[in-house]
């Protein structure tokens, strides 16, 4: 068994591009463009949860139950800096021009791609679309920058890639 060891920063890549002036291939691991990275993420937790349906019937004494949609989502905590969070000047991706913030308030889809193993060759990696949300940055005199949590809420499925 490979084990997937995160402690190396540049293993775990978080990089999204809004569906109005991207696609899917503008978030590939290696060879993506204009996709926005996410940089110093401190947890992540990818969720592909099926919902159930739960039902029990006169001639069993145990309940039944079959699976329907999964429910997808992302959860993660970054560390964010101006760029990330309010945008900088990009006229090739959105979510890089108005920020986390501002594609969070607009409500706004985006493509994105998540890492676990960096971008060299035979690396997975998950992709999808999805809203951003979810987020709270907050600072104190013990954490002296500001950390946010980012829920992604994937509309759709999530599939499994890996680097050719």
């Amino acid at each position: 068994m490979a084990v997937m060891n995160v402690t190396d920063g540049s293993k775990v890549i978080l990089t999204v591009i809004d569906v109005a002036s991207g696609t899917l291939a503008n978030v590939h691991p290696s060879t993506g463009t204009n996709g926005l990275q996410i940089p110093l993420i401190q947890d992540v937790t990818l969720n592909a949860t099926p919902s159930t349906v739960r039902y029990s019937t006169l001639d069993s004494s145990a309940s039944s139950a079959f699976t329907t949609v999964n429910e997808n989502g992302l959860s993660l905590n970054v560390l964010v800096d101006d760029d990330v969070f309010f945008g900088a000047s990009n006229a090739s991706n959105e979510v890089a021009n108005i920020g986390l913030l501002g594609t969070s308030i607009a409500k706004s889809e985006c493509f994105f791609s998540l890492t676990f193993e960096g971008t060299g060759s035979g690396a997975n990696y998950v992709t999808g679309k999805g809203f951003i949300g979810g987020l709270a940055p907050s600072a104190s005199i013990d954490q002296a920058v500001f950390i946010s949590p980012l829920e992604l809420t994937i509309n759709g499925e999530i599939t499994k890639s890996a680097i050719a």
